[in-house]
C-alpha cells in the first residue's frame, strides 16, 4: 500500500501553481481534517483554501491563496486541539470553548458540523483552519440564538 501524501499547493494562474508544503507522514484522518478546513496557518501566513483534489488513491493536493500575514505564534504540541470561537469583525474572535480529542477523526467530527453547541447555546460554522504554528484546529462561529432546552 502506498503511504498517504497531502501536498499544499499556491495557486498562481489556471495552469500554474507552487508547491509550498509536502507532508508524508499524515494520517487519513488529519488529511481529511485539514482538507474540510477553509484556512491553513503556517510560518504566520494565512492561506485561504481555493480547492481540493485528489491523485490516485492517496495523494491529496489542497490548493490555496494567500490570504493574511501575521506575527508567528509558534507551539509544539502533539495534542489535537479544537478551539471554537466566535466570529467577530475586529478578529479578536473570543474563544468560546477549547476541547483536547484523542484522535484527528475526533477533530473532523466537529469540522465538520454545520452547527455546534457550547454551553447550551447553538452556534453556526461560518469557517475552520489548521493553525499548524498554533497546533490547534478553530472553528469559527455565530451565535443562531437558539438554546437547548434542558431535559428533565
Amino acid at each position: 500500500m502506498n503511504s498517504i501524501v497531502l501536498e499544499y499547493r499556491l495557486y498562481k494562474n489556471e495552469l500554474s501553481f507552487e508547491p509550498l508544503y509536502h507532508y508524508t507522514s499524515l494520517g487519513l484522518d488529519e488529511v481529511l481534517a485539514r482538507r474540510e478546513c477553509e484556512f491553513f496557518v503556517k510560518d504566520g501566513m494565512t492561506y485561504k483554501q481555493r480547492s481540493s483534489a485528489l491523485e490516485g488513491d492517496q495523494y491529496f493536493l489542497i490548493y490555496v491563496d494567500r490570504y493574511t500575514e501575521g506575527p508567528m505564534d509558534k507551539h509544539e504540541t502533539s495534542d489535537i486541539k479544537v478551539e471554537i470561537r466566535t466570529l467577530d469583525d475586529r478578529f479578536d474572535n473570543p474563544l468560546l470553548e477549547a476541547y483536547y480529542v484523542d484522535r484527528h477523526l475526533d477533530a473532523l467530527a466537529m469540522l465538520g458540523s454545520q452547527y455546534l453547541y457550547v454551553a447550551g447555546k447553538e452556534y453556526e460554522r461560518d469557517s475552520a483552519e489548521t493553525d499548524e504554528d498554533r497546533g490547534v484546529y478553530v472553528i469559527y462561529v455565530t451565535p443562531t440564538g437558539y438554546e437547548l432546552e434542558e431535559s428533565t
